[in-house]
């Protein structure tokens, strides 16, 4: 069980400060290297690191020694732990306290370098990522620093037609723009500062297709403002990546072989 903590006061300590390669396996494994010799945490405080994925409430918890003596687990299996979109989270606890207050902070950390199993750097703006949705087949999972496309692990190949497929570009993509869009405009952020949370990365993504290169409108006066924005953005997609025609070629093709 994953322990209550205290957040007052943390430190954030940049991603660069863990270095992360995940291996092949049945499960996977991890190594890791923590550097927090810059910072002026108390020699004793906790290092812990926390693992989960992509369509998953499950978190797995590493602890790495102290500050002062940084040591990996001989334990650094991925057990239970299956999507292909792995991130880690960097803690410095300070276990003086009851609840335990955390000192620093380093979140959503891609590996480096992995094996063919696992995700590494940056996915773009929608990972894809398989996940047990019973008769659904996709689903959005709107997490803290990502957006990501659920699609069912059940249905053979789904995944690689998600990504070139023209029929499941046509009907479902659309759809997930229009809604990745909306939750977007919901979120209060600063689009001129330099962030790459999700809803900061797809309001740039809309204003690039946008026909006129408007801006995501910023609390809107009335609902209509947003949704002419995001059906137009919406549009655009549509055109830029030849829907229709190329689900009708697709079509003819199919409609030759037989």
């Amino acid at each position: 069980m994953i322990k209550r903590v205290n957040f007052t006061g943390r430190k954030r300590i940049p991603r660069s400060r863990v270095d992360i390669e995940v291996h092949d396996g049945q499960p996977r494994r991890f190594d890791a290297t923590v550097d927090l010799a810059e910072f002026s945490f108390t020699p004793d405080a906790a290092v812990v690191l926390e693992a989960t994925c992509a369509g998953s409430t499950v978190v797995q918890r590493y602890e790495f020694g102290s500050v002062g003596h940084i040591q990996a687990p001989e334990n650094r299996l991925l057990r239970d732990i299956e999507g292909e979109n792995v991130f880690f989270t960097l803690k410095v606890i300070d276990r003086t306290e009851r609840a335990g207050r955390i000192l620093g902070l380093a979140e959503h950390i891609r590996p480096e370098r992995a094996g063919k199993q696992t995700a590494t750097g940056r996915r773009g703006i929608l990972p894809i990522e398989k996940a047990d949705l019973g008769q659904e087949l996709w689903r959005l999972d709107f997490q803290e620093h990502d957006v990501y496309l659920l699609v069912n692990k059940n249905v053979p190949d789904l995944p690689d037609r998600a990504r070139s497929d023209p029929a499941f570009y046509a009907f479902v993509y659309p759809e997930v723009v229009r809604r990745v869009l909306q939750a977007a405009l919901e979120e209060a952020v600063d689009q001129d500062e330099e962030d790459d949370s999700w809803p900061v990365l797809w309001r740039r993504f809309g204003q690039s297709l946008h026909p006129n290169g408007e801006k995501a409108p910023d609390a809107p006066e009335n609902e209509d403002e947003a949704a002419e924005w995001v059906e137009d953005v919406v549009g655009a997609f549509c055109e830029a990546h030849e829907l229709r025609d190329k689900y009708t070629a697709m079509l003819s093709g199919e409609s030759e072989r037989d």
